[in-house]
């Protein structure tokens, strides 16, 4: 088959899926006269498909199963019959041998040289999986430099180093590199350092949980002033909290690190947060919305003018939510505008501006900018005082349909918050298209997950009488022992339709509200939450972490 039919057939594929249009490949073909490359390439790219997308309907295009190299801990003895050059010019990733076979994670499954490769230094039969490019180049990177460099041990010789060192002459420099490695191979979002009068204990919060992994002794207490160095912050400032930040280049990713300090009795007090500096995009079904659900966001944001609100804590993914919405929007036919802090995600068809507060540009500010280039859709990432919440909520009464991000804990919860802005009740009445709110829940890890009999408080939390099977991790080396791998979404929708208009605008109780809500299809957060205890996504023990131990409503 030529390359020039297959990505037709893909586009086709991608058509028939519902994910793109006929005006996404003719855009697509219009951008490759100049770019030269694959069509399948430049609708990533745009956004207008997920890599997640593309990887799928290859998947049943070339009838090779989906395999998410993140979930997996290939065979250390696998890995070494290869190197990593090898694998990466060939995109392929061993995994495991089975009886007589090789298990193998690759993008191009239709490359001959793979097979040809697996038999020549194995001698082993191919069985081949289709999996995300991006995945299998991280992977590939982040096994073979751990294979080769055992981080945990690289660390305990590095502060065994610094110890004997009395003289302070050997630069922390070493146990940095090796503690953001660690950091990053345990995919954390924040490192923490934490001093106490014996020790200073590092921890790292891992898919939303604190999880303790190194104590220094108190000789290395000088790994606070090397961080600050690090973040252009003042060493010799101990008395008040400080910000920075810096960057660096791990396993060939770039990370932005946000380093914030208070001052403890015991000292200062660290918190490093980490964040990609490119993140892939990811579809809704991805993040973890059921199908029945993705069509109700969708519907919100097909709305030609009003405002739509993700509301959640902080680390929750609202913005990954709103992105995922807003690659549902037909990008070529709208002109998007943002205003972020910082931009997330880079997507060449949206017009996207950074908050810069020094210079007077606030998402306040932004919108009445905005105004003047003829927007369809406006992206606000943040609404968190009066001037902001009254532009935005302006700019959607106005033809506009306006995305944002607020800070309360239930869907519900922000009708009184707009109130609490000063936003009139009739025009949140007149604006409010929908509120999704949202929180992330731990995923049992799929490499060690069990069933069992559900406990007497486990069946009365879900209130299913007739409930006999519950699913946990064991923990395995996947998961690092914990029994959860990665995060998924729980959510609650809430659409104003007409009659919540008219309470709304008359004042009436939240609860009220949310009572005539339930009649027109309010989705509650605990019954989605109890939908993906039953399923084995996650676990009765998570849910009441995240939602309570009391069960509402």
């Amino acid at each position: 088959m030529s390359a020039e039919k297959k990505k037709k057939f893909l586009g086709e594929l991608l058509q028939d899926k519902g994910l793109i249009n006929p005006g996404h490949i003719q855009f697509a073909l219009q951008v490759q006269k100049v770019t030269k490359e694959r069509v399948g390439e430049i609708l990533e790219r745009l956004g207008f498909v997920t890599p997640h997308d593309v990887v799928l309907t290859l998947s049943e295009q070339e009838e090779v199963p989906y395999l998410d190299v993140d979930t997996i801990l290939p065979q250390a003895e696998v890995l070494r019959r290869f190197n990593k050059t090898l694998c990466l010019n060939n995109l392929f990733l061993p995994i495991r041998v089975v009886e007589r076979t090789l298990e193998v994670a690759a993008h191009n499954v239709a490359d001959p040289n793979i097979g040809q490769i697996i038999s020549r230094h194995t001698g082993l039969k191919p069985k081949l999986f289709i999996a995300e490019r991006h995945k299998i180049i991280n992977a590939i990177n982040k096994l073979y430099y751990f294979l080769e460099n055992p981080v945990e041990k690289l660390i305990e010789t590095e502060i065994n180093m610094l110890v004997g060192d009395t003289e302070n002459a050997r630069s922390m420099d070493g146990l940095v590199n090796h503690l953001l490695h660690l950091a990053v191979k345990m995919r954390a979002t924040d490192i923490h350092v934490q001093p106490t009068n014996r020790a200073t204990n590092i921890a790292l919060r891992v898919d939303g949980v604190m999880t303790p992994v190194i104590s220094l002794p108190v000789a290395l207490n000088r790994l606070v002033a090397s961080l600050k160095m690090k973040a252009d912050m003042d060493i010799a400032e101990q008395r008040l909290p400080q910000d920075g930040r810096f960057t660096a280049t791990i396993l060939n990713n770039s990370y932005d690190f946000r380093v914030s300090t208070i001052v403890s009795p015991q000292g200062e007090n660290m918190v490093l947060r980490i964040l990609p500096m490119e993140s892939t995009l990811m579809g809704m079904s991805q993040l973890g919305f059921y199908k029945e659900h993705i069509r109700m966001v969708e519907k919100m944001f097909n709305e030609p003018f009003g405002i739509i609100l993700l509301t959640g804590p902080t680390g929750s993914g609202k913005s990954t939510t709103l992105y995922a919405g807003i690659r549902k929007l037909n990008l070529i036919e709208k002109n998007v505008l943002t205003v972020e802090e910082p931009i997330e995600y880079d997507i060449p068809l949206l017009r996207q501006t950074q908050v810069n507060e020094k210079a007077g540009y606030s998402f306040a500010t932004a919108i009445p900018y905005f105004l003047r280039h003829d927007p369809d859709v406006i992206l606000v990432g943040e609404i968190r005082d009066p001037q902001t919440a009254s532009t935005a909520v302006t700019a959607s009464t106005t033809g506009h349909l306006v995305l944002s991000t607020l800070h309360t804990n239930s869907a519900g919860g922000a009708i009184p918050r707009l109130r609490d802005l000063g936003v009139r009740p009739y025009l949140i009445a007149d604006s409010l298209i929908g509120v999704v709110s949202q929180r992330l829940v731990r995923k049992i890890c799929t490499a060690c997950r069990v069933a069992y009999k559900p406990s007497p408080r486990e069946i009365a939390y879900l209130k299913d009488a007739t409930l006999t099977k519950l699913y946990r991790g064991k923990g395995c080396p996947v998961c690092n022992g914990s029994g959860y791998f990665g995060r998924t979404l729980v959510y609650e929708l809430l659409n104003i339709n007409k009659e919540l208009s008219r309470m709304i605008a008359q004042q009436a109780e939240l609860g009220a509200i949310l009572e005539k809500a339930v009649d027109t299809g309010f989705v509650d957060i605990f019954d989605v939450t109890g939908r993906k205890v039953k399923h084995g996504i996650t676990t009765s023990g998570e849910a009441m972490r995240i939602l309570g131990q009391v069960r509402m409503g």
